[in-house]
C-alpha cells in the first residue's frame, strides 16, 4: 500500500469520526405523570440528563411553566431528575420546560406540553378533594322548547 493512500485513509477515518461525533449533542428528557390536569394538582415530572456520550450530566435542574419558575426540590442523581409542582391556577394551555445546568454553566434543556381543564363527571379527576353535584334543571328556550340541561356545581371540601 503506498503512503499516500494510507495518509488519505487515515485522515478520512479521522473525519468521519468527527462528524459523527459532532452530529450528537447533550439531551434532556421532560415527561409528566399527567399532561391534562385539575388547577393546582400536583404534576410529578421526570426525565434523565445525558451528554453526548451517554454518561449522566450532574447539575442543577431548574423547572419552569410558560417562564415561571417553580418553587420545587428536584431529586437528582446520576443524570435522572424528578421534580413535583403544582399545576397553575388557570386553565388553559403551558409549557414546562427542565435546564440543567452542568459544573462548568453548560445548559441543556427541553419542553413539553400540560393543558389545565377542569373534566366535569360524578367522580373528578385529580388528587385535591372535591365533590361534583350534579342538579337536572327543566328550562325553556326562546322557541318555546322545554330541554332538560344538568348543572354541575363543583366544591372543595375541607
Amino acid at each position: 500500500m503506498n503512503m499516500r493512500l494510507l495518509i488519505f485513509s487515515i485522515i478520512f477515518l479521522f473525519l468521519i469520526i468527527a462528524i459523527s461525533l459532532a452530529a450528537t449533542s447533550d439531551t434532556v428528557t421532560i415527561s409528566l405523570n399527567a399532561t391534562k390536569v385539575w388547577w393546582n394538582d400536583t404534576v410529578n415530572a421526570t426525565g434523565v440528563a445525558t451528554y453526548a456520550n451517554g454518561t449522566g450530566i450532574g447539575g442543577t435542574v431548574s423547572l419552569s411553566v410558560d417562564s415561571t419558575s417553580q418553587s420545587c426540590s428536584p431529586t437528582y442523581s446520576n443524570g435522572k431528575w424528578n421534580c413535583t409542582f403544582n399545576a397553575p391556577t388557570e386553565i388553559g394551555s403551558y409549557t414546562v420546560t427542565v435546564t440543567i445546568t452542568n459544573a462548568t454553566g453548560s445548559t441543556v434543556q427541553n419542553s413539553t406540553s400540560l393543558t389545565v381543564a377542569p373534566n366535569y363527571g360524578k367522580t373528578p379527576i385529580g388528587s385535591i378533594d372535591r365533590v361534583v353535584y350534579e342538579l337536572p334543571l327543566i328550562i325553556q328556550d326562546m322557541n318555546g322548547e322545554i330541554k332538560t340541561i344538568f348543572a354541575k356545581i363543583m366544591v372543595w371540601k375541607g
